[in-house]
């Protein structure tokens, strides 16, 4: 066990550190696609303004204009249903590696403790045990910081597009469901 204890003293700061900087890629990949995926979002919901007709109400002219919506706005509606469902992936792996830091930061803590309590064996020296203190802060801080930091990225992709898109989608659905069967008998 104390041999893995100073494996990890080795690697895993180093490893936390790689990690962050894939995040910030990962991060930076994420907003392009959501803000494509927005503007689809939003081309989607304003394509169909202001396509409009009379509809008539069981024989009679009723004089209030709804909003047409093509087959070719419902295909681009699956369309990107179905590329949101894509990339979609790429923001859950972004959110659950978020999740690896703090899990990293506290194995570092018990393996630095384990090393400051097994490293020195005779107690007559302080240097083993503040080296396992050291590597068991150093660890906890760089996990910690790393997930605080890409956990406000989160909440920004979460706001800024997840919900946007999710609110534009349900929208789309809402407002144009019965155009797509509109003139069809159930």
């Amino acid at each position: 066990m104390y041999g893995l204890c100073m494996i990890l003293d080795r690697i895993l700061n180093p490893l936390i550190n790689a990690l962050a900087a894939g995040e910030l890629l990962l991060f930076a990949f994420n907003i392009y696609k959501l803000e494509a995926l927005r503007r689809k979002t939003d081309r989607i919901n304003n394509n169909v303004t202001g396509k409009t007709r009379e509809v008539g109400i069981r024989g009679k002219r009723h004089s209030t204009k709804r909003e047409v919506v093509t087959e070719r706005d419902w295909d681009e509606f699956d369309a990107l249903c179905s590329q949101y469902q894509k990339d979609g992936q790429w923001y859950s792996a972004y959110s659950l590696i978020i999740q690896l830091f703090t899990l990293l930061g506290i194995l570092g803590t018990v393996a630095g403790l384990y090393i400051a309590m097994q490293g020195n064996r005779d107690w007559s020296s302080a240097e083993g045990m503040f080296e396992g203190v050291r590597f068991a802060l150093s660890s906890t801080v760089l996990g910690i910081c790393w997930a605080v930091v890409y956990k406000v990225g989160d909440i920004f992709l979460t706001a800024r597009y997840i919900d946007y898109i999710d609110n534009g989608i349900e929208l789309f659905r809402s407002n144009y469901y019965e155009e797509k069967n509109y003139g069809q008998t159930p």
